[in-house]
Protein backbone atom coordinates (compact mmCIF):
# COMPACT_ATOMS: atom_id res chain seq x y z
CA UNK A 1 0.00 0.00 0.00
CA UNK A 2 2.87 2.38 0.88
CA UNK A 3 4.57 1.69 -2.47
CA UNK A 4 1.29 2.26 -4.27
CA UNK A 5 0.88 5.65 -2.58
CA UNK A 6 4.48 6.59 -3.41
CA UNK A 7 3.90 5.64 -7.03
CA UNK A 8 0.70 7.68 -7.16
CA UNK A 9 2.48 10.68 -5.59
CA UNK A 10 5.22 10.41 -8.18
CA UNK A 11 2.69 10.09 -10.98
CA UNK A 12 0.76 13.17 -9.79
CA UNK A 13 3.96 15.23 -9.53
CA UNK A 14 5.05 14.20 -13.03
CA UNK A 15 1.60 14.97 -14.40
CA UNK A 16 1.56 18.44 -12.79
CA UNK A 17 5.04 19.27 -14.06
CA UNK A 18 4.04 18.30 -17.59
CA UNK A 19 0.76 20.26 -17.40
CA UNK A 20 2.31 23.46 -16.09
CA UNK A 21 5.10 23.35 -18.64
CA UNK A 22 2.47 23.98 -21.30
CA UNK A 23 2.06 20.48 -22.69
CA UNK A 24 -1.36 19.15 -23.60
CA UNK A 25 -2.43 15.58 -24.16
CA UNK A 26 -2.49 16.28 -27.90
CA UNK A 27 1.05 17.63 -27.91
CA UNK A 28 2.74 15.12 -25.65
CA UNK A 29 5.61 13.56 -27.51
CA UNK A 30 8.23 11.04 -26.63
CA UNK A 31 11.71 12.15 -25.68
CA UNK A 32 14.04 11.55 -28.57
CA UNK A 33 16.24 8.55 -27.91
CA UNK A 34 18.87 6.91 -30.02
CA UNK A 35 17.12 3.55 -29.94
CA UNK A 36 13.79 3.87 -31.78
CA UNK A 37 13.27 0.11 -31.70
CA UNK A 38 13.01 0.12 -27.88
CA UNK A 39 10.44 2.94 -28.09
CA UNK A 40 8.34 0.85 -30.46
CA UNK A 41 8.51 -2.15 -28.11
CA UNK A 42 7.48 0.05 -25.15
CA UNK A 43 4.58 1.54 -27.12
CA UNK A 44 3.42 -1.94 -28.19
CA UNK A 45 3.59 -3.10 -24.56
CA UNK A 46 1.36 -0.23 -23.41
CA UNK A 47 -1.02 -0.64 -26.35
CA UNK A 48 -1.42 -4.39 -25.64
CA UNK A 49 -1.97 -3.86 -21.92
CA UNK A 50 -4.49 -1.07 -22.56
CA UNK A 51 -6.33 -3.26 -25.06
CA UNK A 52 -6.47 -6.19 -22.60
CA UNK A 53 -7.76 -3.95 -19.77
CA UNK A 54 -10.43 -2.41 -22.02
CA UNK A 55 -11.50 -5.95 -22.90
CA UNK A 56 -11.92 -6.71 -19.16
CA UNK A 57 -14.15 -3.63 -18.79
CA UNK A 58 -16.23 -4.56 -21.85
CA UNK A 59 -16.78 -8.11 -20.55
CA UNK A 60 -18.25 -6.93 -17.24
CA UNK A 61 -18.25 -3.18 -16.61
CA UNK A 62 -19.48 -3.50 -12.99
CA UNK A 63 -17.10 -6.18 -11.70
CA UNK A 64 -14.19 -5.75 -9.28
CA UNK A 65 -11.87 -6.66 -12.17
CA UNK A 66 -13.36 -3.80 -14.23
CA UNK A 67 -12.88 -1.40 -11.29
CA UNK A 68 -9.21 -2.41 -10.99
CA UNK A 69 -8.84 -2.22 -14.78
CA UNK A 70 -10.03 1.41 -14.70
CA UNK A 71 -7.44 2.23 -12.04
CA UNK A 72 -4.69 0.45 -13.95
CA UNK A 73 -5.70 2.24 -17.18
CA UNK A 74 -5.50 5.60 -15.37
CA UNK A 75 -1.94 4.66 -14.30
CA UNK A 76 -0.99 3.53 -17.81
CA UNK A 77 -2.27 6.70 -19.46
CA UNK A 78 -0.19 8.75 -16.99
CA UNK A 79 2.96 6.62 -17.05
CA UNK A 80 6.03 8.69 -17.92
CA UNK A 81 7.33 5.86 -20.13
CA UNK A 82 4.13 5.81 -22.17
CA UNK A 83 4.92 7.92 -25.23
CA UNK A 84 1.21 8.26 -25.93
CA UNK A 85 0.17 9.68 -22.55
CA UNK A 86 -3.40 10.92 -22.47
CA UNK A 87 -4.52 12.87 -19.41
CA UNK A 88 -8.16 13.06 -20.47
CA UNK A 89 -8.42 9.28 -20.76
CA UNK A 90 -6.63 8.91 -17.42
CA UNK A 91 -9.22 11.24 -15.84
CA UNK A 92 -12.10 9.33 -17.46
CA UNK A 93 -10.87 5.99 -16.10
CA UNK A 94 -10.20 7.43 -12.65
CA UNK A 95 -13.77 8.78 -12.52
CA UNK A 96 -15.05 5.34 -13.54
CA UNK A 97 -12.95 3.80 -10.76
CA UNK A 98 -14.45 6.22 -8.21
CA UNK A 99 -17.97 5.31 -9.33
CA UNK A 100 -17.27 1.57 -8.87
CA UNK A 101 -15.32 1.98 -5.59
CA UNK A 102 -17.57 0.94 -2.71
CA UNK A 103 -15.39 2.10 0.15
CA UNK A 104 -14.58 5.77 0.72
CA UNK A 105 -11.77 7.08 -1.46
CA UNK A 106 -8.70 8.26 0.44
CA UNK A 107 -7.28 11.79 0.26
CA UNK A 108 -4.41 10.68 -1.96
CA UNK A 109 -6.83 9.52 -4.66
CA UNK A 110 -8.84 12.74 -4.35
CA UNK A 111 -5.63 14.74 -4.79
CA UNK A 112 -4.88 12.71 -7.87
CA UNK A 113 -8.38 13.39 -9.23
CA UNK A 114 -8.06 17.13 -8.52
CA UNK A 115 -4.68 17.22 -10.29
CA UNK A 116 -6.05 15.44 -13.34
CA UNK A 117 -9.05 17.79 -13.48
CA UNK A 118 -6.66 20.76 -13.41
CA UNK A 119 -4.52 19.17 -16.13
CA UNK A 120 -7.65 18.57 -18.20
CA UNK A 121 -8.76 22.18 -17.73
CA UNK A 122 -5.32 23.50 -18.68
CA UNK A 123 -5.13 21.14 -21.67
CA UNK A 124 -8.45 22.45 -22.97
CA UNK A 125 -7.33 26.03 -22.35
CA UNK A 126 -4.07 25.39 -24.25
CA UNK A 127 -5.98 23.72 -27.10
CA UNK A 128 -8.30 26.74 -27.27
CA UNK A 129 -5.31 29.09 -27.33
CA UNK A 130 -3.74 27.03 -30.12
CA UNK A 131 -6.97 27.36 -32.11
CA UNK A 132 -6.92 31.13 -31.59
CA UNK A 133 -3.24 31.28 -32.60
CA UNK A 134 -3.99 29.23 -35.74
CA UNK A 135 -6.94 31.51 -36.56
CA UNK A 136 -4.79 34.63 -36.13
CA UNK A 137 -2.02 33.00 -38.18
CA UNK A 138 -4.53 32.28 -40.97
CA UNK A 139 -5.69 35.91 -40.84
CA UNK A 140 -2.08 37.08 -40.97
CA UNK A 141 -1.37 34.81 -43.94
CA UNK A 142 -4.48 36.14 -45.71
CA UNK A 143 -3.43 39.71 -44.90
CA UNK A 144 0.05 39.04 -46.31
CA UNK A 145 -1.49 37.59 -49.49
CA UNK A 146 -3.72 40.66 -49.83
CA UNK A 147 -0.75 42.94 -49.20
CA UNK A 148 1.28 41.09 -51.84
CA UNK A 149 -1.60 41.32 -54.33
CA UNK A 150 -1.99 45.06 -53.63
CA UNK A 151 1.75 45.51 -53.99
CA UNK A 152 1.66 43.78 -57.40
CA UNK A 153 -1.33 45.88 -58.45
CA UNK A 154 0.48 49.03 -57.27
CA UNK A 155 3.58 48.11 -59.29
CA UNK A 156 1.41 47.42 -62.33
CA UNK A 157 -0.37 50.78 -61.94
CA UNK A 158 2.97 52.54 -61.50
CA UNK A 159 4.24 50.98 -64.74
CA UNK A 160 1.02 51.99 -66.52
CA UNK A 161 1.36 55.54 -65.16
CA UNK A 162 4.94 55.72 -66.45
CA UNK A 163 3.78 54.44 -69.87
CA UNK A 164 0.92 56.96 -69.96
CA UNK A 165 3.28 59.81 -69.03
CA UNK A 166 5.63 58.72 -71.82
CA UNK A 167 2.72 58.57 -74.29
CA UNK A 168 1.56 62.01 -73.11
CA UNK A 169 5.06 63.42 -73.58
CA UNK A 170 5.22 62.00 -77.11
CA UNK A 171 1.76 63.38 -77.90
CA UNK A 172 2.82 66.82 -76.62
CA UNK A 173 5.92 66.66 -78.82
CA UNK A 174 3.78 65.62 -81.77
CA UNK A 175 1.36 68.46 -80.99
CA UNK A 176 4.22 70.99 -80.87
CA UNK A 177 5.51 69.67 -84.19
CA UNK A 178 2.03 69.95 -85.70
CA UNK A 179 1.74 73.53 -84.44
CA UNK A 180 5.08 74.38 -86.02
CA UNK A 181 4.01 72.71 -89.27
CA UNK A 182 0.70 74.60 -89.26
CA UNK A 183 2.55 77.86 -88.58
CA UNK A 184 4.94 77.16 -91.45
CA UNK A 185 2.03 76.32 -93.74
CA UNK A 186 0.28 79.56 -92.75
CA UNK A 187 3.43 81.54 -93.52
CA UNK A 188 3.82 79.73 -96.81
CA UNK A 189 0.19 80.33 -97.69
CA UNK A 190 0.57 84.00 -96.81
CA UNK A 191 3.63 84.35 -99.02
CA UNK A 192 1.89 82.56 -101.85
CA UNK A 193 -1.07 84.88 -101.52
CA UNK A 194 1.22 87.90 -101.62
CA UNK A 195 2.97 86.58 -104.73
CA UNK A 196 -0.35 85.84 -106.38
CA UNK A 197 -1.45 89.43 -105.71
CA UNK A 198 1.83 90.70 -107.11
CA UNK A 199 1.35 88.78 -110.39
CA UNK A 200 -2.15 90.07 -110.93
Amino acid sequence: MHKSKMKMNLTVIIALVVAFSGCSHMMNSAKVTSDSASQQVANDKYAKEILALNQVIQNDSKSAEAKNAHLKLAHLYLDHNNHHRNYQKALKHLKSYFILEDSSVDGEMLNWMASLKEIDRLSKQIASQHQQINKIQDQLNQSNKTKLALSRTNRKLTREEINLREKNRKLEESNQNLKKTIEMLKNLDQRLEEKRKTFQ
